[in-house]
């Protein structure tokens, strides 16, 4: 156990501890939230303290705390595992015949698989068709319009850039060169 005042702390903990001496304080304080160190007012003054028997019984408590849920977590899981080999024994009882239609599990997911391949090729099919797509068909022209558009700036820049030139040399073939 050790007892200080907080001016013997203040003095102590920057070479001790590493810490700038402005920060005592709120280190103080952070370790009297965490229920690390106590603090009383005797006199005009503050007192810290810590008692080892203190951090033994957080830690205890801690462990057992820690031991309680693992003990929670491993029911849990054997629990779930349980439940997974009733499933698997539940669908391996079922691969016979499912209830009301009386229709092989096998048989369902084969025919499941040719559904997704059939619908596999009409999707490609229709991409196919996409060139005659009215959505299609205005999307591309609306990107040709924008395309068209933004041609017809850039070359207006680049002849009012081309005429500044020429503006400034005064010779058509020195402008072309540099065009070039």
């Amino acid at each position: 156990m050790g007892v200080y005042t907080f001016k013997e702390l203040e003095k102590l903990l920057p070479s001790v501890a590493s810490i700038n001496g402005m920060q005592v304080k709120d280190y103080l304080q952070a370790l009297q939230d965490e229920n690390q160190i106590r603090v009383e007012k005797i006199g005009s003054g503050n007192w810290y303290w810590s008692f080892k028997s203190d951090a033994k019984k957080t830690k205890e408590n801690t462990i057992n705390a820690l031991k309680a849920e693992e003990s929670k977590l491993i029911a849990s899981t054997a629990d779930t595992e349980r439940q997974i080999e009733e499933e698997m024994a539940k669908r391996e009882e079922d691969d016979g015949m499912l209830e009301g239609d009386g229709m092989d599990r096998k048989v369902l997911l084969k025919a499941h698989e040719m559904l997704l391949q059939e619908m596999d090729v009409l999707d490609k099919e229709l991409a196919l068709y996409s060139d005659n797509d009215p959505t299609e068909v205005l999307r591309k022209v609306d990107e040709t319009q924008k395309l068209k558009k933004d041609a017809m700036t850039w070359t207006d820049r680049i002849e009012c850039m081309e005429s500044y030139l020429v503006g400034l040399t005064g010779d058509r073939g020195q402008v072309a060169s540099i065009m070039q």
